[in-house]
């Protein structure tokens, strides 16, 4: 294992160094998808998470952002992940957006190395890579301010094409701390030999998330905190403060984030229901800024289905079955 790690390691690296060189186009086009619920599937903003709790979810995600205000940003996401064979983890997401008359397409392919370290401790490095196509509606076209000699908004029309790279870090210490480390677009470069920036800037992008697992078994409840930071593009840190609770052996959550940062401050909340293999998540958060005053808030949907678990999965359920029954239910029932 040492070896896998040195190696990847020495991947990292390379792929700092051609991230330090590559070209730069349109630094705003760098921020990654918006979610509200990434701690309900965290392989969506963190690639390491790929396979990681060892069963295969599709996910299926939908944000309307400002609803009711004409041409407002909607992301629509399809993501499936699992974990194909021992220690291995793969996810792959299709993402598109779009936003007044711009478009962005984003296909992406995770793979994470999970592995132990001591009998409760789980890590996973992770990478991901993904084509991105940013475009212009054909309604542009026929704007009666546009030029038809404008040689950008022309080209924009038709696509253009960049290639990405996500490096991610992902562990559980003590089945109990959970921290993630996410590098995104730690190569961003354009795939049109045409285009070549001329802003050369290096853009420091940056998702890190720390997190506990509080065990309520007296009411059957699982208490999740969380915080996660952002440094993406050039738009300044913002800080997301997360409490997820998990009821009646999670078929009922519920849930409350705190964000705020130099540029926004928000409020959201959450409710969700599992039956069988199938969940079902919604959120609705709002702005302090006036802008809330013209729109009605944002909503994000989320539906899951898990397709089954691998063998591990299955090990671990027929482990739990097979274990001893602890004394206090033994006398509970001879009670009753």
């Amino acid at each position: 294992m040492k070896r896998f790690i040195s190696i990847f390691f020495l991947a990292f690296v390379f792929c700092f160094a051609i991230r330090i060189q590559a070209q730069d186009y349109a630094r705003a086009l760098k921020t990654p998808a918006v979610y509200n619920h990434y701690t309900l599937n965290p392989f969506l903003i963190n690639p390491a998470h790929s396979g990681f709790e060892q069963n295969n979810r599709l996910v299926f995600n939908f944000r309307n952002h400002w609803a009711g205000f004409e041409d407002a940003p909607k992301g629509l996401t399809l993501g499936i992940n699992g974990s194909p064979a021992a220690n291995m983890g793969l996810s792959g997401i299709v993402y598109n957006e779009n936003f007044g008359v711009a478009n962005r397409f984003t296909g992406q392919v995770n793979y994470a190395y999970n592995f132990k370290l001591g009998e409760d401790n789980r890590f996973s490095l992770g990478l991901g890579g993904s084509y991105i196509q940013y475009s212009l509606d054909s309604r542009t076209i026929t704007d009666p301010l546009h030029q038809s000699t404008d040689p950008i908004i022309n080209r924009a029309v038709n696509g253009q094409n960049f290639f990405g790279a996500d490096f991610g870090f992902w562990g559980e210490f003590g089945k109990k701390y959970r921290i993630g480390i996410t590098l995104p677009h730690l190569v961003l470069t354009s795939l049109d030999n045409e285009i070549r920036a001329k802003d050369t800037a290096n853009v420091f992008n940056f998702i890190g998330f720390a997190g506990l697992i509080w065990d309520v078994p007296s009411y059957r409840m699982t208490i999740e905190p969380s915080v996660c930071i952002r440094k993406i593009s050039d738009v300044p840190f913002g800080t997301d403060l997360n409490v997820i609770a998990k009821m009646l052996d999670d078929r009922l959550t519920g849930g409350f984030t705190y964000s705020f940062g130099p540029s926004d401050s928000r409020i959201s909340f959450l409710v969700g229901v599992r039956v069988e293999q199938l969940r079902f998540f919604y959120s609705y958060d709002q702005t302090y800024q006036t802008f809330q005053n013209y729109n009605g808030g944002s909503h994000e949907l989320t539906l899951s289905f898990d397709i089954g678990k691998n063998a591990k999965g299955k090990k671990k359920e027929m482990e739990a079955e097979a274990a001893p029954m602890p004394k206090e239910e033994i006398m509970e029932q001879q009670k009753k």
